[in-house]
């Protein structure tokens, strides 16, 4: 095994400085959200508060990356505010778009700003390590990274670091060497396996019961006259698939603007344009619902969404913008495995995906550390009971 202290690490402020040729076997091991591409609209999210740290053995080879966001304050996604972890489960039922600000603080306990997160949009960990190396070395090189994003975040102020959307044994490895508390579930990923040649060979992987109830969804969707376009790209994307997005974020009481929509497509746009799918459902040539994908080969990372509440049987085309125009797509288009994010659990596992547990790590302050503890054991039982998952 590599000793730590044999271990170098170089800091990077920008994806562009990154040594993109020596990464190129941990980036070919990762996903959509490990690419220099996606990194980039990170960066462009953020404000560019998003650091990189890569790891060299005692060769000088290239063996390890993890991103860290620099959080200033509470105007950050929920999902990536350590300070939302610390309020009540039942105010975790947000919309799955991720695209607005929500404050999260929790009284009585004190703010967590500036702090650091090892997690980007998608509910993902950028943590990656050789993949070549054994599963010890692996662990090694998950503790060495781990030490010298927390070294980081203590320079650049931070009072909190937290590492979230990790598998469990990447987890262990990170608690083990920063000496934390045991990680904590943070959240589910919602897959679905694919590779059907038809929808009728979707739906015979449901139950009878939710097969009659997503047939009685698509007759609804067909008899309201709404008909369903697929936009490869941005371009389309305007003021009215923003509003849209908008209502959606409002009906869960969660702070937006169309401006910062707006935004958000400027930078999908500059980024990740190749990778974007939009299935907007539109009812007498007017949008009405919409969500937002980004593919990756054989996957379909589901991102965001937006309705018009005023609009005929919106919770049809709810379901249908979400799940069965995109899974109608992937069919005709190759898609093997469907992401369909955090949140909204009941809703997914009815149609058929699975939840794979995510975990976290945090290192808390002194002071609040035994809270802390406490209240995500409460957080934790909820959402396992939220999924099915043993106790």
């Amino acid at each position: 095994m590599t000793p730590a202290a044999l271990f170098t690490t170089r800091v990077y402020r920008s994806v562009d400085d990154l040594p993109l040729d020596r990464l190129e076997p941990l980036l070919a091991s990762g996903t959509l959200y490990d690419s220099p591409a996606y990194l980039r609209y990170c960066e462009a999210a953020s404000g560019g508060l998003l650091r990189h740290i890569i790891l060299e053995d005692e060769r000088g080879r290239t063996v390890g990356l993890v991103s860290l966001r620099v959080v200033r304050d509470d105007q950050v996604r929920r999902l990536y505010n350590l300070q939302a972890l610390l309020d009540s489960p039942e105010t975790d039922a947000k919309p799955a778009g991720e695209t607005a600000p929500d404050s999260g603080t929790v009284p009585g306990f004190p703010p967590l700003f500036p702090n650091a997160i090892a997690a980007v949009p998608g509910a993902h960990c950028v943590l990656l390590t050789d993949p070549e190396a054994d599963a010890a070395l692996r662990s090694t090189q998950r503790g060495a990274l781990a030490r010298a994003a927390v070294e980081l975040a203590e320079v650049e102020g931070c009072v909190a670091t937290g590492f979230l959307y990790l598998d469990e044994d990447a987890a262990k490895d990170i608690a083990d060497a920063l000496g934390t508390d045991a990680p904590f579930l943070v959240a589910a990923q919602t897959e679905l396996a694919g590779g059907w040649p038809d929808f009728e060979h979707y739906l015979a992987t449901l139950s009878t019961s939710r097969r009659a109830m997503v047939r009685r969804e698509r007759r609804q969707f067909a008899k309201g006259g709404i008909t369903t376009r697929v936009l490869y790209g941005t371009q389309e994307l305007n003021e009215a698939t923003a509003q849209l997005q908008l209502r959606l974020l409002e009906r869960y009481g969660v702070a937006g603007t169309v401006e910062s929509i707006l935004r958000d497509y400027a930078q999908l746009r500059a980024t990740v344009e190749g990778q974007v799918r939009v299935f907007v459902c539109e009812q007498d040539g007017q949008p009405i619902g919409m969500s937002l994908g980004l593919v990756d080969g054989e996957r379909l990372y589901m991102r965001l969404a937006g309705f018009d509440y005023s609009a005929t049987d919106t919770r049809f085309t709810y379901f249908n913008a979400v799940y069965y125009e995109p899974i109608l797509w992937g069919i005709e288009h190759g898609i093997k495995r469907y992401f369909f994010s955090t949140g909204t659990y009941d809703a997914k596992l009815a149609r058929g995906c699975t939840p794979v547990p995510l975990y976290g790590v945090v290192q808390w302050p002194a002071p609040l550390r035994e809270r802390a503890v406490l209240r995500l054991a409460a957080r934790e039982a909820s959402l396992r009971s939220e999924l099915g998952l043993p106790e």
